[in-house]
C-alpha cells in the first residue's frame, strides 16, 4: 500500500514538475518572441530538451524511491543509483569541453576582454565579434564566412583586441 502511495505521489510530482516548466518556457518563449523571433525558435529547442532532462531526472528519482520501499528490491534501487553515478561521471568526462567552454562564456561575459563590434585576432582568424554566446564566440571575417571560436580558446590563447583605443565602447 505504502509503494501504491508514493508512486501516486511521484507521479503527481513528475506531472506537476511538468506542466510548470511547460508553462514556464512558453510565457518566457512568448515574451522572446515580441522581441525576436527567430531568438524564441532557437531556444524552443533548447527548452524542449531541459524540459525532457528535468521530466526524466525526476522520473528516475520516483523510480528509486518506489523501489526502495519493498526490502526485495531496495537493493535492486540502490544498484540502479550507483549506476547512476557511473553514467554521470562517464557523462561528465564527455560534457568536459562543453562545460570548459560554458565557465569559459561566462568568465568572458565577467572581464570582457571583447565586445560585441571589435576586431579582434584568435590564433589565425581575424574578424569583427558579431555574437558572444555561452560556449562560443561568432567572428565576421573580412572574407565573409562567420568563424564560431570556442570560447575555451577565446581565454587560454592569445587574443589580440585591434578596437581597443580606436573607438567609443560605451
Amino acid at each position: 500500500m505504502e509503494a501504491l502511495v508514493l508512486a501516486a505521489v511521484w507521479t503527481v510530482v513528475i506531472l506537476v514538475v511538468r506542466f510548470a516548466l511547460w508553462r514556464a518556457f512558453a510565457r518566457y518563449e512568448r515574451r522572446l518572441a515580441e522581441r525576436d523571433s527567430a531568438v524564441a525558435a532557437q531556444r524552443r529547442t533548447t527548452f524542449a530538451f531541459l524540459l525532457r532532462v528535468v521530466v526524466a531526472l525526476t522520473v528516475l528519482i520516483g523510480v528509486w524511491s518506489v523501489l526502495s520501499v519493498f526490502p526485495a528490491t531496495r537493493e535492486v534501487a540502490n544498484a540502479f543509483l550507483a549506476s547512476s553515478a557511473v553514467i554521470a561521471i562517464i557523462a561528465g568526462v564527455a560534457l568536459s569541453t562543453p562545460i570548459g567552454n560554458l565557465g569559459s562564456g561566462v568568465l568572458l561575459a565577467l572581464t570582457q576582454p571583447v565586445r560585441l563590434g571589435d576586431r579582434i585576432t584568435v590564433g589565425e582568424h581575424t574578424g569583427v565579434v558579431g555574437e558572444i554566446s555561452l560556449s562560443y564566440t561568432t567572428l565576421v571575417t573580412d572574407e565573409g564566412p562567420h568563424v564560431y571560436v570556442p570560447n575555451q580558446m577565446m581565454v587560454s590563447t592569445m587574443l589580440v583586441n585591434r578596437s581597443v583605443g580606436t573607438h567609443d565602447r560605451a
